[in-house]
């Protein structure tokens, strides 16, 4: 006899992921033949069902999110006539109140106000 291709050996059965409670018998076995079953894996309980979440559930952004963890500062008001004077005054003391020097002395002061480390008072 030559081989046909009606007379092939039957392919086994695909396992897949389901219970074994919803496969189906093989043909393999006879009508009326006890099949074995196997035993099922243990069913996974259902998940909680979940309340809806509404406003009050939702947390309140992050002090990144808001940029508060930013220090911002208020600008400082430019320093005044006055104030550059005295500073520039002291230093043409501390320079020996040498004559000469008074523009540099002034823009000094100016530079030193405006950075705030000036050694004047303000106020």
């Amino acid at each position: 006899m030559s081989p046909q291709l009606g007379d092939r050996p039957p392919m086994p059965p695909k396992r897949s992921s389901t219970a074994a409670s919803s496969r189906e018998p093989s043909g393999d076995s006879e009508p009326g033949e006890a099949v074995p079953q196997t035993r099922a894996p243990a069913a996974r309980p259902a998940p909680a069902l979940r309340s809806s979440r509404g406003a009050a559930v939702i947390p309140p952004p992050r002090k990144s999110e808001l940029g508060l963890h930013r220090l911002v500062s208020a600008p400082r008001p430019p320093p005044t006539r006055e104030q550059i004077a005295a500073r520039a005054y002291e230093l043409w003391l501390q320079s020996g109140c040498r004559a000469g020097k008074d523009a540099e002395n002034w823009l000094q002061a100016e530079r030193e106000l405006l950075a705030g480390c000036g050694s004047a008072q303000q106020g």
